[in-house]
């Protein structure tokens, strides 16, 4: 923590009250990626608010997930900016009435609130803080807000990998644990379904004209499980099985839920191969069908960019001018961040708010940090125009 307080960061302290309370109505919202009607409702606010600051807003309508909300605002500079956030979380509808926002010993708290619907609001407070001029020197700003990150975001990845790939410079406005940390790295995720067939019989009249899945899983996830931590950066883990249902009957159908995470595309690309490799292998029981089916929303690592390097220097130096040290994270999740960064994109992570408890009931952010986070944003977007130079 730092004492530091300049214009910007009494700015963000006069607009404070307005961004809680906005933050209140968005957090009141059941807005589970699975909830379509709650995060379409949702997405009508913050659409609004989009049109508030000056973006003009196309909704993306969806069939099972919740509309996409795409925001852009042209200038008269070169730098084109993307900035991406998600208005979905993980928790179900009547979380909101359980657990509705309440400020309680300096945190805020409710469903969503840190990951991460106050970051889209800082980021929009952000923008009005720096002014049309500061704006004006970008080519272009634009912002997704999608409905589906908790998910992997099956259906706003396309949309997120075309504006990235016309865009000079992406910020990711998922939160973080402190005021001087930021990520510049995430691990890759690979999810996979594993089935096995096999042949129903009496386990005590003829067990052996049976061929027993849940006996071929077993071993499969063994092997599976062998590779976690057998390739540098690589984890590994089945999270779920299921198969059988009767002790006197040999089960003739299984099936494992497995994940793969790497934090660099080599050893990710290795870790797949390793994969198919297992399940491509002879089997334990003769006869039985195996069929592995990759999960569509694949994640690539988000790894350290050299084209970052402007982008991550930019925020290092800011910083430094109010007293912190910066600290660049890598983790094991993952974000949209990985969709555009394993585009090449110069991609900075963890810009939203700061608090901690992540997917859990207790989830909240720091209403006393709000206003230095929000005063680091102007600064970062009224300098990248400056320090960073468009994509050739």
């Amino acid at each position: 923590m730092t004492d530091f307080k300049d214009a910007d960061v009494l700015a963000a302290e006069q607009r404070l009250p307005d961004l809680l309370d906005e933050l209140k109505a968005w957090v009141n919202i059941d807005s589970g990626t699975d909830n379509k009607a709650g995060v379409d409702a949702l997405s009508v606010l913050v659409a609004k608010r989009l049109e508030q600051s000056g973006f003009a807003v196309e909704r993306i309508a969806m069939a099972q997930t919740g509309d996409q909300l795409i925001g852009r605002k042209r200038g008269n500079g070169q730098l084109r900016l993307l900035l991406v956030g998600h208005m979905d979380t993980v928790f179900p509808v009547g979380a909101a009435v359980e657990r509705p926002f309440t400020i309680r010993d300096g945190k805020a708290y409710g469903p969503g609130i840190f990951d991460m619907k106050s970051g889209i609001l800082a980021i929009l407070t952000a923008l009005d803080c720096a002014g049309a001029a500061a704006q004006n020197e970008y080519a272009s700003i634009t912002i997704i807000c999608n409905s589906d990150e908790e998910i992997g975001s099956p259906t706003s990845k396309p949309y997120i990998e075309q504006l990235a790939r016309s865009s000079d410079a992406v910020l990711v406005l998922e939160p973080t644990r402190a005021l001087h940390t930021l990520t510049a790295a995430r691990k890759g995720i690979a999810a996979y379904t594993l089935d096995v067939f096999g042949l129903s019989a009496h386990a005590g009249v003829m067990p052996d004209a049976g061929k027993n899945a849940i006996l071929e899983l077993s071993s499969l996830i063994i092997r599976l499980q062998a590779l976690h931590k057998s390739i540098p950066t690589v984890s590994l883990n089945v999270g779920g099985v299921t198969g059988g249902g009767r002790r006197n009957v040999v089960p003739d159908r299984a099936t494992a839920i497995f994940e793969m995470r790497a934090a660099n595309l080599a050893a990710f690309l290795q870790a797949k191969e390793a994969i198919r490799a297992v399940v491509n292998s002879e089997r334990l029981v003769p006869g039985v069908t195996v069929t592995l089916t990759q999960d569509p929303a694949e994640h690539l690592p988000l790894e350290p960019l050299e084209a970052s390097a402007a982008l991550i220097a930019e925020a290092r130096a800011i910083m430094l001018s109010m007293g912190l040290e910066l600290e660049t994270l890598s983790t094991g999740g993952a974000s949209d961040g990985n969709t555009t960064g394993g585009l090449g994109v110069p991609t900075l992570d963890g810009l939203g708010l700061i608090g901690q408890n992540s997917h859990n009931p207790d989830e909240y952010i720091q209403i006393d940090l709000i206003p230095q986070r929000v005063a680091f944003l102007i600064k970062l977007l009224r300098n990248l125009p400056k320090s960073m130079k468009p994509a050739q």
